[in-house]
């Protein structure tokens, strides 16, 4: 064997050099070109605390980072940032103007807001797919004085169909004294379908024990239980397994590639339909149900073996572990090819094996890339097998992708590898241990910073324990390494704290994949094709049959109900179609039927989604892949401690009738589907044309809209601005005489909208919500001008300051004013240098009664 190394430079310019070696250039070329048509960018958000009550202000700081996750000038001119229900329902969006380095904004939590887990959102008008945008998980909690506080005695770690188990749990006032002799209700679900409900008693010391049997019969998923009470005092939710639920496992080979005949590392991910990540054991069998080896997860959710697989010989996975037993899963093939893996790093290199089946000569081409920048290349003529020592010092720190190609440009292996660089940057916090409430004390701040570096800038908080939870998506975890992943690795924190990080991380990384990056799509890129399909309006969709699969040459009908005109087309060679002449705002004006090429028509016709669509739908499975995590419930001290911070559940008017629309308003529902159950209508575009409303046939003109006796217009997407918790009351009317209240000109109808906020808007609250947005963007409010204001607004958050620049000494000191609040606080420093990394530091402080 004999090898050539080439020195790639990481910008694209030094690559010409090297015209020895045209296909690598080729490959970076096309490499660049991708990335320079979409671009990427990452954008992270961390908050003041984690649990909010209604009306209290989301104090948040964004950075936007470049596919390197370096800090650089954002390409994108602005950022959203949006709160989103656990079904996906739009609560709340602002839009802010990006610029280099952190940025603060904040988010006003609704009045009303019930109770439960949220998402907070935030993404780039970059992102082409709805998993590069950012979530955090956090809580709103009323604190309601009246509530109920649940505490887990014994659980089943699993349900069995058709067998009994036990479920129980104390309930508890907030002061900590039983819930005695109360009526709870429970409720258990398999997705949306409800399969047990019943009425339970708490007893004497407020113990509830339920006897659950579950319905005989298969489960895809969890099942989601539901504990309340008929006057909202409690509202607990939690996930149970159940043994047979489906699994998702899937297998990846170090390398990419199963390889007949040789010692191989494989990768294996296992999670449920929800998306939580899951503990098993298994058997591998061959082909005759004889037992190869066993294997287990390492960590929730993922697991590394050794395989040596025989070609031509079939293998599965038959788990044996309780959860799961005897469910079967194919591994990959095996196939000749080349194998290629990372045995280990160290200071200086990245030691690589690699293995080609046959023994013919051939040349590859090694091409390492973190994203659209080439870091390392290498060409070498094999004849055997090889190891390699790939120098380390050109390697950014992060995942980056070692890819083989041979001459033809196919990608024969690939492998991710992590690099760690030593961090000469530290950082240490001064308090005091304890202090009394409402006393002034000074916290300091020191950065150890190389002399040659630029200071960092500092993410500053100090926030109650009790608003803090231990839950995923924390800021460091997202920048370094999750933000890459396909698969989120869970409980990153912990594991990138121990020694060695650079060993455990490259083993894991065998079962995973880059998010969203795929060669092919790289490689075969066309600019000008993709120029066309870029600005090309229209309707994308694709024929599936019953088993999800693409059925080419398959006729699409498309009937409009309005006119009665018929649109045939018909699908490509991957059940494919494109029609220019509907707009996907229009789909509900058409009956659309699809026929196979042998007259089949049992067909499914699906349409590519919207990105807003992809982002409610990534939400919804975002927050139910942490389904299980605990609820937010504040501890009997706390409460003890702070019980001015918990106020009574105010009494409802008593009213003789209720809408019931109203009933929809409180489930968050949205309002165009709330409008269209007090009064039909169809969509033309984005005006709501109610029967029997058309102006004329060449020209309508949708219904006014008027909110808070203002009119708005007759684009429906002004209702996206108004929260459904936030109305108190809608009039819909095509009477010509309440039109001409507000208007001549339409003669289609009105809607009128209430909202809670304008009925009676105190001076304070007005300055709160004017005078916030300047040429389209939403201009962040100043933390500590409304802390000067309302000294009593968010108590539970003492300091928040989102880019604090650390002084020429590096050292900073900072005086504060401890609230009336009770407890342990956390003071969270997160120092962020130019590379996008994050270094972080806490330390708690109790705050004494006077």
């Amino acid at each position: 064997m004999k090898a050539r190394l080439l020195a790639i430079c990481f910008f694209l310019f030094s690559l010409s050099a090297f015209s020895q070696s045209p296909l690598i250039n080729e490959i970076a070329q096309k490499l660049n070109d991708y990335y320079q048509f979409y671009p990427k960018e990452k954008i992270q958000l961390t908050t003041d605390k984690d649990v909010y009550a209604p009306e209290e202000i989301v104090w948040f700081s964004t950075v936007i980072t470049n596919s390197a996750g370096q800090l650089a000038k954002p390409t994108s001119p602005k950022y959203h940032v949006a709160l989103y229900s656990s079904n996906g329902v739009l609560i709340s969006s602002d839009t802010y103007q990006t610029k280099a380095g952190v940025m603060k904004g904040d988010l006003l939590i609704p009045s009303g807001l019930a109770e439960g887990k949220y998402a907070l959102v935030a993404y780039t008008d970059l992102i082409s797919k709805a998993n590069e945008a950012f979530c955090k998980l956090i809580s709103v909690n009323p604190r309601d004085k009246d509530a109920v506080r649940v505490i887990e005695t014994e659980r089943p770690p699993f349900l069995v169909p058709g067998r009994s188990f036990n479920y129980s749990f104390l309930v508890e006032e907030m002061d900590g004294s039983p819930f005695k002799k109360e009526k709870l209700e429970y409720e258990l679900f398999d997705g949306d379908k409800l399969i047990l409900d019943d009425k339970v008693k708490s007893d004497g010391s407020g113990k509830v024990s339920l006897e659950i049997t579950i319905p005989q019969k298969n489960y895809s998923s969890p099942l989601s239980m539901k504990i309340f009470s008929k006057r909202n005092e409690l509202n607990y939710s939690t996930i149970l397994p159940v043994k047979n639920q489906k699994m998702d496992i899937q297998f990846f080979p170090e390398g990419g590639t199963l390889i007949a005949g040789t010692q191989q590392k494989m990768g294996f991910t296992v999670f449920d339909e929800m998306g939580n990540p899951l503990s098993i054991t298994g058997d591998i069998l061959d082909q005759d149900g004889s037992k190869v080896q066993t294997i287990k997860t390492l960590l929730p959710g993922y697991g590394i073996s050794s395989i040596t697989a025989e070609r031509g010989q079939k293998y599965s996975l038959k788990l044996t572990s309780a959860l799961g037993e005897n469910q079967l899963f194919p591994l990959p093939d095996a196939q000749d090819g080349l194998m290629m893996t990372i045995t280990k790093t160290d200071q200086e290199f990245i030691y690589a094996n690699l293995v080609q089946t046959d023994d013919q000569s051939s040349m590859l081409y090694l091409v390492a890339n973190q994203r659209g920048s080439v870091v390392w290349a290498s060409e070498l003529e094999m004849s055997g097998p090889a190891r390699l020592k790939i120098p380390k010092e050109q390697f950014p720190e992060g995942i980056s992708l070692i890819s083989v190609f041979d001459e033809n440009q196919q990608v024969l292996a690939r492998r991710m590898i992590f690099i760690d660089r030593e961090d000469d940057t530290h950082i240490e916090l001064s308090t005091p241990d304890h202090l009394k409430a409402g006393e002034v004390f000074k916290f300091g701040l020191k950065a150890n910073v190389p002399e040659d570096a630029d200071l960092p800038i500092v993410n500053l908080s100090i926030s109650s324990m009790q608003e803090k939870l231990n839950w995923p998506y924390k800021w460091n975890n997202w920048l370094l390494v999750n933000s890459d992943l396909e698969k989120v690795i869970p409980n990153l924190e912990t594991l990138m704290s121990k020694e060695n990080i650079e060993s455990t991380m490259n083993h894991i990384l065998v079962a995973n994949q880059l998010k969203n990056f795929n060669w092919d799509e790289v490689l075969n890129f066309d600019p000008e094709r993709e120029q066309t399909k870029y600005h090309q309006s229209g309707l994308s969709g694709q024929v599936v049959n019953q088993e999800n699969e693409p059925v080419p040459n398959a006729k699409v009908s498309f009937l409009n109900s309005q006119n009665m005109k018929i649109l045939h087309l018909s699908t490509d060679e991957n059940g494919e179609f494109y029609q220019q002449a509907i707009e996907s705002d229009q789909l509900d004006n058409f009956v659309i039927k699809a026929m196979g090429p042998d007259g089949n028509e049992n067909l499914r016709v699906r349409f590519e989604k919207s990105l807003s669509e992809e982002i409610k739908v990534y939400v919804i499975n975002f927050i139910q892949s942490n389904a299980d995590l605990a609820p937010a419930q504040y501890s009997s001290e706390f409460y003890r401690d702070n019980t001015f911070l918990f106020s009574e559940k105010a009494e409802a008017p008593k009213q003789k009738t209720e809408p019931a629309y109203k009933k929809y308003l409180q489930s968050a529902t949205s309002l165009l589907d709330v409008i269209k159950m007090i009064k039909s209508f169809r969509l033309d575009g984005d005006l709501i044309i109610f029967p029997g409303g058309t102006n004329s046939l060449m020209a309508q003109d949708g219904a006014l809209i008027v909110i808070d006796g203002q009119k708005m217009g007759t684009s429906a997407s002004v209702l996206n601005t108004v929260s459904p918790l936030d109305v108190e009351s809608i009039n819909i009317s095509t009477n010509p005489v309440d039109i001409q209240r507000h208007t001549g000109l339409n003669s289609v109808g009105v809607i009128e909208i209430e909202t809670k906020r304008g009925k009676s808007i105190e001076v304070a609250e007005r300055e709160d919500v004017e005078d916030i947005h300047q040429n389209g963007y939403r201009v962040a409010r100043d933390f500590w001008l409304k802390k000067s204001e309302k000294p009593i607004m968010q108590p539970t958050t003492l300091f928040w300051s989102p880019a604090v620049r650390i002084n020429p000494s590096g050292q900073s000191e900072f005086e504060v004013m401890a609230s009336q609040v009770v407890g342990k606080f956390i003071i969270q420093a997160d120092l962020i240098d130019l590379d996008g990394k994050v270094t972080s530091v806490s330390k708690v402080i109790e705050i004494m009664p006077k």
